[in-house]
């Protein structure tokens, strides 16, 4: 009966599992930008921080765009945005990519940006960009998306099966914590994330057990650290956001006070789960930028537009 219930839970709440929404991941990209930026000053920071608004546009591509172009009705690229640590019997199976995806989109930027010699130029269009202008401005789209499943790694309910608290009677608390939080209390988050990443990133890469070249193995610590805080926010949810719970295993969503008001004692816990998620980030996208690159006639290179109409990259 018990595994009855967590499959229905995975099968009712899984293929809405969306994450951050549009603001939350703009700010894990924009930070992580910024992040390469205090690394890497005289290289990739400062292009990296003046596409910051791009990253953070492609950032989001996976959920406004490859969902309704996977050609399955988002079932192919669904699962590429989580993995349920705690999923049990058949739901193993089922539980989830995120870590491969991960480092399928970092095996794409590596691919695009290693030919990357000289970077050069001014002012331009990527779209008819050549040579190895071209190759940055496809290797930034490639990192853009990455940060999209990377931010997804540090939402707590991405690492669950109850991803929406179905389980707890609190149906809701995904989209309630991820977006309808993020979106009130946005402006104000992203100057104490990006404090809290600068802070804190070198302490949690240690806690991470973070080894160049173990990607997944660096993902899945972030997850178990993302599954960890899931009764963290059970607890904030009940005593600060519920008004009326539901039954455990009920489809329906808990009654919740307006995001205003119930998210403000949850914001320490969202700038926290962001800076991680930017954290990560910016850590993988530097496993990715090729070193030894010329960027002395580089400085004023920027991109004119963006890849807004890029072909579906299935899951390998």
């Amino acid at each position: 009966m018990k595994r009855l219930l967590t499959a229905w839970i995975v099968a009712a709440s899984a293929p809405a599992a969306f994450a951050w929404g549009p603001v939350g991941h703009r700010i894990v990209a924009e930070t992580a930008a910024l992040l390469v930026a205090d690394d890497q000053p005289s290289t990739w920071g400062p292009l990296m921080a003046r596409h910051r608004f791009e990253l953070g546009v492609y950032a989001f591509q996976p959920d406004s765009l490859f969902r309704h172009i996977d050609g399955a009705g988002g079932t192919v690229e669904g699962p590429t945005h989580y993995l349920f640590l705690d999923a049990t019997g058949e739901m193993v199976e089922r539980r989830g990519s995120v870590d491969r995806r991960i480092v399928q989109f970092l095996d794409l930027a590596r691919a695009e940006l290693s030919p990357v010699r000289v970077v050069s130029g001014g002012y331009q269009p990527g779209a008819t960009a050549e040579g190895d202008a071209r190759h940055v401005f496809l290797g930034l789209y490639d990192l853009g998306v990455l940060a999209h499943y990377s931010g997804d790694a540090a939402m707590p309910y991405h690492a669950t099966a109850d991803t929406n608290g179905i389980a707890r009677g609190e149906g809701g608390i995904h989209i309630y914590f991820e977006s309808d939080c993020v979106n009130a209390l946005e402006p104000g988050l992203a100057p104490d994330v990006l404090a809290s990443a600068r802070k804190h990133r070198k302490s949690w890469l240690r806690a991470w057990n973070a080894v160049p070249g173990k990607t997944e193995e660096l993902v899945k610590s972030v997850l178990a650290d993302s599954l960890s805080v899931v009764p963290r926010v059970s607890e904030l949810d009940r005593l600060h956001a519920v008004t009326a719970l539901q039954a455990p295993g009920s489809k329906d969503n808990a009654k919740r006070k307006p995001p205003a008001e119930g998210c403000r004692s949850m914001r320490s816990l969202l700038v926290d789960r962001l800076a991680r998620g930017a954290a990560l980030t910016a850590t993988l996208w530097e496993g990715a930028l090729p070193e030894g690159v010329d960027f002395s006639a580089g400085s004023d290179l920027q991109f004119s537009d963006m890849n807004q109409t890029p072909a579906y990259v299935a899951p390998r």
